[in-house]
């Protein structure tokens, strides 16, 4: 009788340290991290909800979302970190924040991004001004689908560079031009001093932590 219960006993202690081994799996495989692929999917489900003004908390976690993401290494959150910083949802406005992952971004191969780092160029804003890059920059966007790019890098090479040889050369030049193999862009950056903004305006710059209404 004593033999009975005490197998008994024994019999229940093993099944219940085996049930919370498996409570144990079961809750490692809950809280194992998703794919980048879901968290980028959320991540845009939940811009879209702050866009619509249906999200209580805005767009601040919704961006610290997509730099996490960018800080992997996703080009599409690089993108979207980018606009983020220019258009002040969920962050301050950052000129020169929103260069650095366009540019990480452009080089990785995403159209949105490659328009906007040879709009950068063609403006000066958070570079430096260069319209041999704006239009090669504009060129590659156009050739990997963003429906403006060309026309506008056709505005560049008329009105800017004007110089039918040198546009030649650059169309040559293209056919061999790879977005993933040019180097980080040069990030301008410039304190707020007053007379300083007359300056770099006079010489066509917008350095980044000034905004467009500051000079």
């Amino acid at each position: 009788m004593i033999r009975s219960i005490l197998l008994g006993v024994f019999l229940c202690g093993v099944l219940g340290i085996l049930a919370g081994l498996g409570s144990a799996e079961t809750t490692s495989a809950t809280q194992a991290p998703v794919s980048i692929e879901e968290r980028l999917a959320q991540a845009n489900k939940d811009y879209d909800l702050a866009f619509r003004g249906l999200s209580p908390d805005g767009f601040e976690p919704v961006f610290a979302q997509f730099l996490a993401l960018a800080q992997e290494g996703n080009a599409e959150a690089q993108e979207t970190v980018g606009q983020m910083y220019i258009t002040q949802q969920g962050v301050a406005f950052d000129r020169c924040e929103a260069t650095y992952w366009w540019d990480k971004a452009a080089r990785a191969g995403r159209a949105g991004a490659q328009a906007r780092l040879g709009y950068s160029y063609w403006g000066g804003d958070g570079v430096i001004r260069d319209f041999d890059l704006a239009y090669l920059w504009l060129m590659t966007a156009a050739k990997n689908g963003d429906a403006d790019a060309k026309k506008e890098a056709k505005f560049i090479a008329k009105s800017y560079i004007d110089d039918e040889q040198r546009v030649f050369d650059l169309d040559m030049k293209l056919h061999k031009w790879r977005a993933e193999d040019q180097p980080p862009a040069i990030i301008v950056r410039a304190p707020k001093i007053f007379a300083l903004k007359f300056i770099l305006a006079i010489a066509g710059l917008n350095p980044c932590h000034m905004g467009y209404d500051e000079i």
